[in-house]
């Protein structure tokens, strides 16, 4: 997770927070959360919500998620690339999946051209991650009205999946598109991505008033309840980075890394291709400059005999239905002392490989 600057007094105020969630009943401390966080992202949709719900982590929200859409909505559009955790957690639960290539949903975007190439599709659910994990793509609010417009109109589900929120550049209230647009929907926040509490999370699911019964049902056959220590601690920091700033908190130290990452790896024989002018997401992926010669599979497992350790680019594509994928994916969530060594680590690594490359005649590092 990322070291993000909460003051270094945090700390020692946990015991006075736990004190306070012993004298919290459930229900005001879920809304105490739910009320600064809303303040942070500056959702005042969220902050009139009474539609939601607190679970541990957000796979286990996105799991809830999938429950509802094996149910009611059960052909699910991914979009794709995307961490493949996603696909696995719907797959599981019953839903099928399609892909929809992340390109489709880019400027220029009209409505017509829109809504002819889902209708092509057959589903029920559309399901996107925004800032999409790990290519920094993001959707804007004129192209999320658009397709909250078509949900509404075609009487499709729309899942947000906005665990990156907290990096993206230019913050907008995405539950105000689609409220106003009248579609079903829900949205699934993080606190895992950002702020560094070890295994203390917290994941916020929102939705839409027509989908509540029924999810209130599956929620509470799951969880009774979250942890109210877990939910009055956050309040605490989203309250510290707010008045911090987002910008200075959050998005810095991580620009700071990404700056020394892409330095070290400069002269090397990979580039880096995540999209940064809209988010600065806490990782960067990397393509491989000879691509024609081995695969993402084949540096990752070579820098993992170096005890390095990256994410091959290929399980983003969770469909399986493109040739091997040639980047991989390297982590900027960790203090700035052991990033620099790890980054120093990798470069070297590489530049191992590399040298045995050019000695190599054929493919030997699988």
């Amino acid at each position: 997770m990322t070291s993000t600057k909460y003051s270094p007094d945090f700390p020692t105020q946990l015991s006075e927070i736990w004190r306070d969630s012993e004298l919290t009943k459930v229900n005001i401390a879920e809304q105490r959360f739910k009320h600064a966080f809303a303040k942070l992202i500056n959702s005042e949709t969220l902050e009139h919500s009474s539609h939601y719900k607190l679970s541990p982590t957000s796979s286990s929200a996105i799991d809830l998620v999938a429950a509802y859409l094996a149910v009611e909505a059960p052909r699910v559009l991914l979009v794709e690339p995307t961490f493949d955790n996603l696909a696995l957690l719907l797959q599981r639960r019953g839903c099928v999946l399609q892909p929809l290539d992340e390109a489709h949903l880019q400027p220029p975007l009209n409505a017509q051209g829109l809504f002819r190439l889902l209708d092509i599709l057959s589903f029920d659910t559309l399901f996107l991650v925004n800032p999409n994990n790990p290519t920094g793509t993001t959707i804007g609010p004129e192209c999320l009205t658009l397709i909250a417009d078509y949900c509404a109109q075609r009487k499709k589900i729309l899942v947000l999946d906005t665990t990156f929120r907290m990096y993206t550049l230019n913050q907008h209230d995405e539950r105000a598109y689609l409220e106003l647009s009248g579609c079903h929907y829900f949205i699934i926040e993080d606190t895992g991505k950002t702020w560094p509490t070890h295994d203390l999370k917290v994941s916020l699911i929102s939705y839409s008033r027509d989908c509540s019964p029924l999810f209130d049902l599956i929620y509470d056959e799951v969880y009774l309840c979250h942890s109210r220590f877990a939910m009055l601690m956050f309040e605490s920091l989203f309250e510290r980075t707010r008045y911090a700033g987002i910008a200075a908190t959050i998005q810095a130290p991580v620009n700071d890394r990404h700056a020394y990452l892409i330095k070290k790896l400069s002269a090397l024989m990979v580039y880096p291709k995540t999209q940064r002018t809209r988010t600065t997401l806490p990782m960067e992926w990397f393509e491989i400059k000879c691509s024609e010669r081995f695969s993402d599979i084949d540096i990752v497992n070579y820098l993992a005999n170096k005890d390095v350790h990256v994410l091959p680019g290929s399980f983003f594509y969770w469909s399986r239905k493109r040739p091997p994928y040639t980047a991989f994916r390297v982590s900027l969530s960790r203090q700035h002392s052991m990033f620099h060594a790890s980054v120093d680590q990798l470069s070297s690594a590489i530049c191992q490989f590399e040298e045995e490359h050019r000695r190599t005649p054929s493919n030997v590092f699988t």
